[in-house]
């Protein structure tokens, strides 16, 4: 029994750490065990399916459960929960009414708040306004005078909103926030709940505004020059002036969350400027940090080093790919994406557009591969860009060249490691004819199409295959999913995917490819999933994918968690 007690616990850390693919998979194993507490396990798949974006399995799953347990409110709870996302995805109004009568008949039973809450909202978004302040009186009596935390005074806030007392709305709003400080996952909780309660109730524009999502930055900025350069791009003696450009844009543009890399120059510029105005960081690194701080640091003196060792410490490095640099400058190039994609990503979840915040100069007209000027060409907002021109900030003439103090220093090239953009395509529900005629038809596509795939790995439960571009890969798995069970409303496959350096003749011990089996196996069949990294790539073109953040996954020998998205196609 302890046993099953220590997995449903695990089941619990899992959901609460993101993770909730291998949660549903735990799960999903542990419904086969006569000796387990069935009705927990029952919740907490059904509560993985719909926070890893399946709604529609979740209620399949929790249904039955619900109905035979209708008096359990954690159960009412959840069932609540998945009519709710199924309005927000749908937009049809019979889950709101679900929802609605699922979250009342719990209140009426448990007198919890938090279902009491979410029957009031649900009750004026389906036009029952009046029942609606009922429940959020009874809300607000339930609390009572006790000392709040956070998600009480948001309640009562909610409930005076329903109430149509601004004032008293306002006032619990404000003291909710305070508490919340840059605690942003409350802060964006609230904030989606008002987004949604505004189409259907006026909210006050105070409260709209003191829960604005924060702005989202990207950055990209010329490193400073290297000692013994003939042309200066970004001299040394113009540091402090370009630092305070960045910490004026950042103000201007009200950044709180950037994205950025800590190469010397306007990178740890960047990252020094948020830190110093109270901004969260995210790090992305293309390779090894050894390698890193040989190629883009040491050049311009040990200073930088140490300024880059003092930022680690503060804001932890997600790295792309932790093999060496191997003089593969498309690890640059993805790591231009990475960075650009992750902010997008995390202002989607906000209902926004971020920002792309650059120090490029106006005058050098040189576009090396993976340089900032060859990057800031991928932003898909150009009216969302702010540049600072370094050009503006000195005279040629009183820059004075220095020999190089420093040498580079040479690393190793590596010829068979190209960036590549992966799929694995999960086969085992197909039937022998249908498989061979998949193969058939992605052979036949890339002869049409006079595409080279770096490799195609055929087994008895995966096609896996890879390409130099994330388009070419997506039109085929476009295709894939086109004509794969057309009238059928679940497909019978599965595709994961994923980017990253990988051996061209690479082995199924490969990291990466560990990776994309990973990926592959926990999707949910009929769904096609992403690594973040893919995700973040796919990101800059927001026409052509709709992405959905729903989870994380850990690789048993990794310390560093991969987050998951689903992707669909527009």
């Amino acid at each position: 029994m302890e046993d099953h007690d220590q997995s449903i616990s695990d089941i619990e850390q899992l959901i609460n750490h993101g993770r909730y693919m291998e949660a549903r998979e735990l799960a999903l194993r542990l419904k086969n065990d006569h000796h387990v507490n069935h009705l927990r396990v029952d919740q907490l798949l059904a509560l993985s399916l719909s926070k890893s974006g399946s709604p529609e399995l979740a209620l399949a799953h929790l249904d039955l459960v619900y109905r035979g347990n209708p008096e359990n409110s954690e159960t009412a709870g959840i069932m609540g929960g998945i009519y709710k996302a199924l309005f927000k995805k749908h937009q049809d109004s019979k889950y709101a009414v679900l929802s609605r009568d699922t979250y009342v008949k719990d209140f009426s039973l448990s007198k919890n708040y938090y279902t009491g809450i979410n029957a009031a909202t649900m009750s004026a978004i389906i036009g029952r306004s009046m029942q609606g302040r009922e429940i959020a009186t009874s809300v607000i009596e339930l609390i009572g005078s006790s000392t709040p935390g956070f998600w009480e005074l948001a309640t009562l806030g909610e409930a005076y909103l329903l109430t149509k007392n601004r004032d008293r709305c306002v006032e619990y709003y404000i003291k909710a926030r305070q508490l919340a400080g840059n605690d942003w996952g409350k802060v964006i909780s609230v904030h989606n709940q008002l987004w949604l309660l505004n189409h259907y109730v006026a909210v006050p524009k105070d409260v709209l505004r003191i829960f604005a999502p924060p702005e989202v930055v990207a950055f990209a900025g010329h490193m400073v020059d290297a000692p013994g350069r003939q042309t200066p791009r970004f001299p040394a003696s113009i540091e402090e002036k370009v630092k305070d450009s960045i910490r004026g844009a950042i103000r201007t543009l009200h950044a709180s969350i950037g994205y950025c890399s800590f190469a010397c120059g306007a990178d740890i510029l960047f990252a020094e400027a948020m830190a110093e105005e109270g901004g969260e960081v995210h790090v992305l690194m293309p390779f090894s940090k050894s390698d890193f701080v040989n190629t883009s640091l040491r050049f311009a003196g040990d200073h930088w080093v140490d300024r880059f060792e003092t930022l680690q410490t503060k804001y932890p490095i997600n790295f792309i790919t932790h093999e060496s640099y191997g003089g593969n400058d498309d690890l640059f190039i993805l790591l231009g994406k990475v960075i650009f994609g992750s902010a997008i990503l995390r202002s989607q979840t906000y209902h926004q557009e971020p920002f792309l915040l650059t120090v490029l100069s106006e005058f050098d007209l040189k576009q090396l591969a993976g340089g900032t000027r060859d990057t800031i060409q991928m932003w898909p907002y150009p009216q969302k860009h702010t540049n600072i021109n370094p050009d503006t900030m000195y005279h040629a003439k009183e820059i004075i060249s220095t020999p190089s103090s420093t040498p580079n220093v040479e690393l190793g090239k590596i010829t068979d490691r190209p960036v590549l953009n992966m799929a694995c395509i999960v086969t085992s529900d197909l039937l022998p004819m249908e498989k061979d005629r998949l193969e058939k038809m992605i052979k036949a596509y890339m002869d049409e199409q006079q595409l080279s795939s770096k490799f195609l790995n055929v087994s008895d439960q995966t096609i896996i295959l890879a390409l130099d571009t994330e388009i070419a890969l997506m039109d085929i798995i476009r295709t894939i999913w086109n004509s794969t069970a057309p009238f059928k409303p679940e497909k019978p496959i599965r595709v994961g995917l994923h980017i990253a350096p990988v051996y061209v003749n690479s082995t199924s011990d490969d990291a990466s490819i560990k990776l994309l089996n990973a990926l592959g196996q926990f999707t949910p069949k009929g769904s096609i999933c992403s690594s973040i990294s893919f995700a973040a790539v796919l990101a800059l073109h927001p026409k052509k994918f709709q992405l959905d953040y729903v989870g994380v996954i850990q690789l048993p020998e990794e310390t560093q968690s991969n987050g998951l998205y689903k992707v669909s196609l527009k």
